[in-house]
C-alpha cells in the first residue's frame, strides 16, 4: 500500500530508488527498469546496463541447438526487441490456469512477438513468421545510405509500443488491434528533434543511439554529439551537446544508462556521463556528470563503424557492488580495453601511467594472448557479466586501407559516409571466409580485492566474425554467430575457462551472416540473431 501511494506522488529519483534486481543465479542481474516490457530482451543489449548478457538458460551441445529458421525482413537487423506476453488465444477457468498456466507457459512460453527495426522499415515476428511490416517515413533509397544503420538501436516498452528512429525523427509503433497478437502495426506517432538540437540534418547528424530511463523516458543520442531525453508519448524535449560548439565529437554506437539517471556516452574523443537530474540534462560534475578522455587513435579500421572506441558503452558492477565501471574497447591501433569509474572516483586512487584520466581504472591491451601482437580491432560491445568482461576480434584480414598520404583520392572516398558504410559492408560480407575471418576471444576480469584488470583467458579457435555476443549465467556459456571454413556456426564457450563446449555448423548460406547483429537468448533455449537481410532462430531441444 505505501508503496503504490509513493509511486503515484514520488519523483523520478525515488522511483529510481524502488527499481530492484531480478533474481538471477549468479547474483549479477542488473536491476530491472520497471518501463521497459516483461520480457527476455526489450531492448538492444537487453538492459539498459547494455551488457548484452541473460540469465535465462541457452544451450550447451550443438545437439540442443535446432536448424536455423530464416525469414526475410530487410536490409540490417541489428538487434530484435520481444514483448510482453499477450493474452492466451485460449481461455482457461481459474482453477485450470492455476494448476495449469505455469505450466503451458514452460513447455510453450507465453505468448509475444518481436519488433524489428531494418533499413527503412519496422516489423513484426510470431515464431519467426512475419505478422507485418511497415516502411518508414523516409523509406529506403541511396539517398539514406550514408545512415542505414540509424535506427539499429530499439526497444519495445511495458505498453508494447516499440521506438526506433529515422534520421532524427523518433518512431513509436504499435498493434493496430492493442492486445491482439496478430494484429498489424501502425505508425502511433513520431517527434522530429529539433534543428536547434543539432548540429546538422537527418543525414549528418542523425539519432545514433537510444536507451530507456527509470522514470520511464527516452534517452537519445546524435551522430555529432547531442544527448537527448524525450517523453514517451513525446510531450516534453530537453538535450545537450557535447565537445566543441560546432564540430560536435561523433558518436557511433549506442547509449548506456543507470537507475541514477547516469547517460554513458562515447564519442571519437571521451567518455561522457550526462546526468538526468528528473528535470534537466546536465553536465555539472556536482550533479555527477563528468567527462574523460582515452586514447581514441587516429583513422578508422575496416569494418568499424567511426572513429574512436568502437563499443556501446556496457556498465559494470551493480548498485549493492563496491566498485562500478563504465567498460569499453578504445581506438588504439593495439585496442584496449578501458574501465573508467563510473560514479565518484575512491579517494585513494591514484592515477595510473600512460592514462589520460583519473577516471580511467584499468587499461589493459586486447591482445589475445600475443604480447608481440600490434594490432587489434574490435567493434563489437564488450560483453559483461559480473566482474568479467569478454571482447572479440574484429581484425580482419587480408583488408584494403589506403593510406591518404600515398592514396589521396581512395582515402578521400572513405570519407565519405556512404562510401564508408560500402567498404564496411564488403568486409563483413566476407568475414566467413578464412582469407578475411578474424580470430579470437578473450575475457578479462576485475580483482575488487587488487583493485586491477586480469587477463582470465583466451581462445584463439573461435572466430566471431562480426557478430555481438551474449552468454547464460545459468549455465555458464558464452555464445557468438562464429564462422568455421566457410560455414556459418553458433560457438559456444565455457564462461569461466574458455574452453570450447561446442560448435553448431548452421552452413554457409550468405543469408546466415550476422552482419553486426547481436546474438540473443529467447525463451526455451533458443538463441536468435538478425542477418544481413532477415532473422534467423535456433530453437532449443
Amino acid at each position: 500500500m505505501l508503496t503504490s501511494i509513493v509511486k503515484r506522488l514520488a519523483g523520478p529519483a525515488i522511483l529510481m530508488a524502488l527499481a530492484s534486481p531480478a533474481l538471477a543465479v549468479d547474483g549479477h542481474e542488473p536491476p530491472v527498469n520497471p518501463f521497459l516490457a516483461d520480457s527476455p530482451w526489450p531492448i538492444s543489449h537487453r538492459t539498459p546496463y547494455a551488457q548484452a548478457s541473460s540469465p535465462l538458460d541457452g544451450p550447451i551441445s550443438a545437439s540442443q541447438v535446432a536448424s536455423p529458421d530464416y525469414v526475410s525482413t530487410g536490409i540490417t537487423n541489428i538487434t530484435l526487441a520481444t514483448s510482453s506476453p499477450y493474452p492466451r488465444p485460449y481461455r482457461l477457468s481459474r482453477f485450470l490456469e492455476r494448476i495449469m498456466g505455469s505450466y503451458l507457459d514452460r513447455q510453450w512460453g507465453k505468448p509475444r512477438v518481436s519488433w524489428g527495426s531494418a533499413f527503412g522499415v519496422v516489423y513484426k515476428l510470431r515464431d519467426n513468421r512475419m505478422v507485418d511490416s511497415i516502411s518508414k517515413p523516409s523509406g529506403a533509397s541511396l539517398d539514406n545510405l550514408s545512415n542505414a544503420t540509424s535506427g539499429a538501436y530499439t526497444l519495445i516498452d511495458k505498453d508494447n509500443t516499440f521506438f526506433t528512429v529515422d534520421g532524427i525523427t523518433v518512431l513509436a509503433y504499435q498493434d493496430k488491434e492493442r492486445g491482439n497478437i496478430d494484429s498489424g502495426i501502425k505508425l502511433r506517432s513520431s517527434f522530429t528533434l529539433p534543428a536547434s538540437s543539432l548540429r546538422g540534418d537527418a543525414k549528418t547528424d542523425p539519432i545514433v543511439g537510444m536507451n530507456i530511463l527509470w522514470d520511464g523516458r527516452l534517452a537519445l543520442a546524435t551522430k555529432r554529439g547531442t544527448v537527448a531525453v524525450l517523453n514517451r508519448d513525446f510531450s516534453q524535449f530537453w538535450s545537450v551537446k557535447l565537445g566543441q560548439a560546432d564540430a560536435g565529437e561523433e558518436v557511433s554506437n549506442s547509449i548506456a544508462a543507470d537507475e541514477k539517471g547516469g547517460i554513458y556516452v562515447v564519442t571519437e574523443r571521451a567518455m561522457y556521463r550526462v546526468q538526468w537530474t528528473g528535470y534537466n540534462l546536465s553536465m555539472n560534475e556536482y550533479d555527477g556528470a563528468w567527462r574523460a578522455d582515452y586514447e581514441a587513435g587516429e583513422g578508422q579500421s575496416a569494418g568499424r563503424l567511426g572513429k574512436g572506441s568502437g563499443s556501446t558503452p556496457s556498465l559494470m558492477g551493480n548498485p549493492d557492488d563496491a566498485d562500478r565501471f563504465v567498460v569499453i574497447t578504445d581506438g588504439q591501433d593495439l585496442s584496449h580495453l578501458v574501465l573508467f569509474w563510473r560514479d565518484e572516483i575512491p579517494n585513494s586512487w591514484e592515477q595510473l601511467p600512460g592514462t589520460k584520466s583519473r577516471r580511467i581504472a584499468a587499461q589493459v591491451p586486447v591482445d589475445f594472448g600475443d604480447a608481440l601482437r600490434e594490432r587489434t580491432v574490435s567493434e563489437q560491445s564488450v560483453l559483461v557479466r559480473g566482474y568479467g568482461a569478454v571482447v572479440v576480434s574484429n581484425d580482419y584480414q587480408n583488408t584494403i586501407e589506403p593510406d591518404p598520404a600515398n592514396y589521396p583520392i581512395l582515402g578521400g572516398l572513405l570519407d565519405n559516409p556512404a562510401v564508408a558504410n560500402i567498404n564496411n559492408a564488403l568486409w563483413v560480407t566476407l568475414s566467413q571466409f578464412p582469407e578475411f575471418q578474424p580470430w579470437g576471444v578473450q575475457k578479462f576480469q576485475w580483482n575488487p580485492a587488487t583493485r586491477t584488470l586480469e587477463k582470465a583467458w583466451v581462445n584463439m579457435n573461435t572466430s566471431c566474425p562480426n557478430g555481438i555476443p551474449t552468454m547464460s549465467a545459468s549455465v555458464n556459456t558464452f555464445y557468438c554467430i562464429g564462422a568455421y571454413m566457410g560455414s556459418w556456426t553458433i560457438e559456444g564457450l565455457d564462461w569461466t575457462t574458455g574452453n570450447r563446449r561446442f560448435t553448431k555448423l548452421l552452413g554457409w548460406n550468405p543469408l546466415f551472416n550476422s552482419f553486426y547483429a547481436g546474438t540473443q537468448i529467447g525463451v526455451n533455449g533458443s538463441i536468435i540473431s538478425g542477418t544481413t537481410f532477415g532473422v534467423m532462430a535456433m530453437d532449443g531441444k
